[in-house]
């Protein structure tokens, strides 16, 4: 008998989450986070971003047929060398704000573009550089400042990394939060491009992300930090987790798709789960940047 939706999510849940705990807290050599420089979690970023960037182009060729940018596939390696390079945030900000205004840029002139070619590229670069700066973030997870604002559990491996397991926890107690609100108090319909979704739904997992973090954060926080930090990020959370779920929505929409693809069962692909971890890691990598430089 095929296993149903629910229990496809619920078997993916039973292994993904001790993998996802050991990737986030571990390193290939087992020493103390101060000497390691490589972690599985570094490797596990590249390969999202990866797969990503091919679910990405796949979907690309569906409405725009000879797809030929896969040689770019090789600049998301360069994430990796740009993690390697220690206090390298002002770096990676600059790039933030580079890569946003040219994509942004890109986007606008490719849609009034009558030339199907340079729509294309538009949205491949748009597309590429999203996934280029997700990238980023998620690496700057493992550098100053966003280690600062947690205190130091462990000097060892396991337990040294719990601030990236609180925001992926909120991230996906978000998602769980709407969508358990959502069936059973949803009434108000809110947007044609995703028309399963609620504002109970939203508000049910807005709170779910404030409250799931700043219960992370009152244990975990550093305490020379103000508490109403905790609540703040984890809004930030429950607000941009929601909105990458629309746009991706919104995008496989326009790309005529159901889901990215059908890697992970019971979810469709890497873009379909991750969505909201793309989305959030930006805006957390760039809050912890600026609590950094306010409060030291």
């Amino acid at each position: 008998m095929p296993l149903s939706n629910l229990g496809k999510r619920l078997l993916f849940v039973l292994w993904a989450a001790p993998l996802g705990w050991w990737v986030v807290n571990s390193n290939f050599l087992l020493l103390p986070p101060s000497v390691a420089i490589i972690y599985p979690g570094h490797i596990a970023i590249i390969f999202l971003i990866t797969m990503a960037s091919f679910e990405y182009n796949r979907m690309l060729s569906i409405v725009f047929h000879r797809n030929g940018f896969w040689l770019s596939y090789l600049a998301l390696f360069s994430q990796f060398t740009l993690f390697l390079l220690r206090d390298s945030f002002p770096l990676n900000l600059s790039l933030y704000i580079l890569l946003v205004v040219v994509a942004f840029e890109a986007f606008i002139w490719g849609r009034k573009s009558v030339q199907r070619r340079w729509m294309r590229a538009s949205l491949f670069f748009s597309g590429m550089a999203f996934l280029y700066i997700a990238g980023i973030s998620m690496l700057n997870f493992y550098q100053q400042p966003f280690q600062s604002l947690f205190r130091k559990i462990s000097d060892h491996t396991m337990l040294s990394q719990m601030g990236i397991v609180i925001v992926l926890t909120s991230i996906f107690l978000c998602d769980s939060g709407a969508y358990i609100v959502g069936s059973i108090w949803g009434k108000t319909h809110f947007s044609s491009i995703s028309p399963k979704k609620t504002i109970e739904g939203s508000i049910g997992g807005l709170c779910s992300a404030a409250i799931t973090f700043s219960i992370g954060w009152y244990f975990l926080g550093a305490r020379t930090l103000p508490f109403w930090i905790g609540p703040v990020l984890g809004l930030l959370i429950g607000i941009f987790a929601q909105l990458g779920d629309l746009l991706v929505s919104l995008m496989k929409r326009y790309f005529r798709v159901k889901d990215a693809s059908d890697i992970i069962p019971g979810h469709g692909g890497i873009l379909d789960r991750f969505d909201s971890v793309f989305f959030t890691a930006p805006v957390i990598s760039l809050s912890s940047w600026i609590i950094h430089r306010i409060f030291g």
